[in-house]
């Protein structure tokens, strides 16, 4: 089959521009899903197919891509695309890529195609047999962290980071313009790239189905060595890595042994296993201590592969306390070492491991969690690596207390005679190993979890489909509603510093100007942006809701009150304001009364509206707030803002999309601040303006606890007005009363509660519709349970 160089590959894509459509065939896998993502960011159009449906093609579908289960040439023909990518696991006589080479429609590798768009920015290489998917997440995780703001692509779902694979573009000079590339040595792919960085991890007896020995693995890796340009960062405790690396001037080592440039000293002692960072070292350059560093991850291999990232990270230029600040909150790739359930009783982990150096590394780790039952699960996976590996299979497993053996994972291999699990488990207890076997997951899951005793660990290893079992039994204990709470409350406080306030089932009648509402699960007031940034990563990758709180007026919450987190921008950090001229700079947390009077107060005009209204201006600019027939916006000059993953964003205000009551921006990001900007005046005539609307807000508004105006105006008639007219006024559910005042508000008289005052808007709506054919729509938001 003829297919595209990747110089190739590069200069179509390049000549085709963002207008390009690309056809990927097998694009629900890890690396066709995160290159799809990388064209998507590229403006391409994507389209592709799968066998089956999963979570990366649901992802790929609400991006814009066009993704169908099942392989079929007529949709390939309907879409006209310009390039076709396949994956190494796509048979020859798929009808799609038949048709693509009917068509003479150009064809490309999908690691080929990678490596393509790597070579446009300055490249870093993590290869290795094992570790490579951790190391390259926790590499790219840490260039985020330190602002690099790097683009990445690795082997997995990495839960602390927006998506396992992004192309940045290159528009600020301030960034390195770097690319972190996990690659796969599994095919032959791996000369297709030259980075300009690379990290060598290890070499191992895998993959033998494509490599004829140990030897062609060595070679591989000594061939990606020479055509990396400017440095290669490897582990000098591998010895085949150490023999063709130790001479080059372009390398440079880090590992346990005194002869790493870069060299690994362990902290004394166990940790206990209920701390939040199982693993410390230090690192000694030269005979001088570079730093102690802390990470989430268990094991001396997880340990190695951050002692590569800090490695690399270090000869870039990035200082010591920097690089261990940006390690300290990783939390690990999806499947590799993954906890997936944690509580007093059991600690269940997932992971990817299906080599037999990856299982002995990981059963290992465990051993730092303390005197606890080791329970394993396993999957062998493919036929072919468990003929090749069974006698370093058979002696892995030590240091499992229970050891139980699935059927073998094909992974669309053929089936070969005489190779089984069953003879896996024959082998095992020759070694005088206990092990019981489970032909099927159901059979497996029943048996792990009628064993399953209070203090027990329990890991799952395998790249096959036995991380549904980990999951189903995570779900089984996941079931108390209450031990759920407490486990997320305790995971929320490892995340966050001593100084930010965390607190359980926070009533929300104390947070909201109208004084009704249930609690809310966790009530957040972070100490600092970081730690903002922190919880919404938490959140993200616990598919937790959140919401953001101001100062609670516009915000009706109701008696069942708010699952998940509540978060007030409400320290001192998000309150910070000055006076810069004519311009006002405001935290999302500064209250609107305070920059109407600090405007008066320096003869600034314009801001005088802002003084009646109960609110921050975080939540100004999120509904756009108005008064005496001004708006938020009028006066804001540039906006600062976080997005759901902690990226900070500055925007000059024409450049954002304002409407009525809202801010299309703010239903995904977070204000943190803006700078407003007012008219230089007297000061008396500024006073004597804010004094005209403080008279008019207490003559036309109640005094009495409110969330504001209930109802959005119509084209008709005022909502007030027309409540007014329907002789409404003082109509009353409970507590809750229609303010005699203004029609539109509605007031609590000190004992309503949230059901009173939904009750009180159904009657008006009901009559205004039935009165006057008007359908009233609700200008307070509703909230809750």
């Amino acid at each position: 089959m003829n297919t595209l160089t990747w110089e190739q590959a590069d200069e179509l894509l390049t000549r085709l521009g963002p207008g390009a459509r690309v056809y990927m065939v097998g694009v629900g896998g890890c690396g066709m899903s995160g290159l799809a993502h990388l064209l998507l960011d590229l403006g391409c159009g994507v389209a592709g197919s799968d066998l089956a449906a999963n979570e990366s093609l649901e992802h790929l579908k609400a991006r814009g891509a066009d993704i169908q289960v099942g392989h079929n040439s007529d949709r390939f023909t309907a879409f006209d695309p310009n390039l076709l990518v396949y994956s190494s696991a796509i048979a020859k006589d798929n009808p799609e890529l038949k048709a693509a080479l009917e068509r003479d429609v150009p064809i490309v590798r999908r690691a080929v195609l990678l490596a393509a768009l790597l070579h446009r920015k300055t490249g870093i290489c993590v290869a290795g047999m094992h570790g490579k998917t951790t190391t390259a997440a926790m590499l790219a995780y840490a260039l985020r962290e330190l602002a690099a703001d790097p683009s990445f692509a690795i082997g997995a779902h990495v839960p602390q980071l927006e998506r396992h694979a992004r192309f940045v573009a290159a528009n600020d000079p301030q960034h390195p313009n770097l690319f972190v590339a996990e690659t796969d040595e599994s095919d032959g792919t791996l000369r297709q790239f030259s980075p300009d960085y690379s990290i060598l991890l290890n070499v191992d007896e895998e993959h033998l189905d494509y490599f004829a020995d140990l030897q062609a693995v060595c070679t591989e890796f000594e061939q990606f060595a020479k055509q990396t340009r400017k440095l290669i960062v490897y582990c000098s405790d591998e010895v085949p890595l150490r023999e063709f690396l130790s001479d080059k001037y372009r390398a440079v080592s880090y590992g346990f042994g005194p002869e790493a440039a870069y060299r690994i000293v362990r902290s004394a002692g166990v940790r206990p296993a209920a701390a939040t960072h199982e693993s410390e070292f230090e690192i000694w350059c030269d005979d001088q201590k570079l730093g102690t560093f802390s990470i989430s991850l268990l094991g001396e291999k997880n340990i190695s592969n951050a002692a590569a990232v800090i490695t690399l990270l270090h000869q870039l230029g990035y200082p010591a306390q920097q690089i261990a600040g940006a390690l300290f909150s990783f939390r690990g790739a999806a499947r590799r070492q993954q906890e997936v359930f944690r509580d007093d009783r059991f600690r269940i982990f997932d992971d990817y491991g299906h080599h037999p150096a990856e299982i002995e590394a990981t059963i290992k780790a465990m051993y730092k969690l303390g005197p606890r039952r080791l329970l394993v699960a396993f999957q062998p996976h493919r036929y072919t690596r468990t003929r090749q590996l069974l006698k370093q299979f058979a002696s892995c497993f030590k240091g499992a207390d229970l050891l139980w053996i699935t059927d073998i994972y094909s992974a669309n291999e053929a089936e070969i005679p005489g190779v089984s699990s069953e003879k896996l488990v024959e082998a095992v207890r020759q070694e005088s190993q206990h092990v019981e076997y489970a032909p099927t997951l159901d059979k497996l899951r029943a048996a792990v979890r009628t064993a399953m005793q209070p203090g027990d660990v329990v890991l799952f290893l395998g790249a096959g489909d036995i991380t549904t079992v980990a999951q189903q039994i995570a779900a089984d204990l996941n079931q108390d509603p209450a031990r759920m709470r407490e486990q997320i409350f305790s995971r929320i406080t490892e995340r966050i510093s001593d100084t930010t306030i965390l607190r359980k089932n926070e009533p929300m009648a104390k947070r909201t100007t109208l004084r009704v509402g249930g609690p809310a699960d966790y009530y957040v007031e972070p100490s600092s942006e970081a730690d903002l940034a922190a919880i919404l990563r938490f959140c993200a990758e616990e598919k937790l809701p959140f919401m953001i709180l101001g100062r609670g007026s516009n915000l009706l919450v109701r008696d069942g009150g708010v699952r998940g987190v509540v978060i007030s921008l409400s320290q001192p950090c998000f309150s910070e304001f000055r006076i810069e001229g004519e311009r006002l700079v405001c935290g999302a947390g500064v209250r609107l009364k305070t920059v109407a009077i600090e405007a008066k107060r320096q003869g600034l005009a314009g801001l005088e509206f802002l003084e009646g209204i109960p609110g921050t201006v975080g939540g100004a600019l999120r509904m756009n707030a108005g008064a005496m027939g001004s708006w938020f916006f009028d006066v804001v000059e540039s906006i600062r803002f976080m997005d759901y993953y902690g990226q900070v964003y500055d925007r000059r205000a024409p450049e954002v999309h304002v409407e009525y009551r809202g801010c299309p921006l703010f239903k995904n990001h977070i204000a943190l601040g803006a700078t407003l900007i007012g008219q230089p005046a007297p000061k008396e005539a500024v006073a004597e303006r804010m004094n005209g609307f403080s008279q008019k807000r207490w003559k036309s508004q109640p005094a009495a606890p409110s969330a504001g105006c209930i109802f959005k105006n119509t084209n008709v008639v005022p909502a007030g007005k027309l409540i007014d007219e329907l002789g409404l006024k003082g109509a009353r559910v409970g507590g809750a009363v229609v303010s005699d005042v203004h029609g539109n508000f509605i007031v609590n008289e000190g004992d309503a509660t949230a059901s009173d005052v939904l009750k009180l808007i159904e009657l008006i709506k009901q009559r205004a519709k039935a009165a006057r054919g008007i359908d009233l729509e609700t200008e307070v938001e509703i909230i809750g349970e």
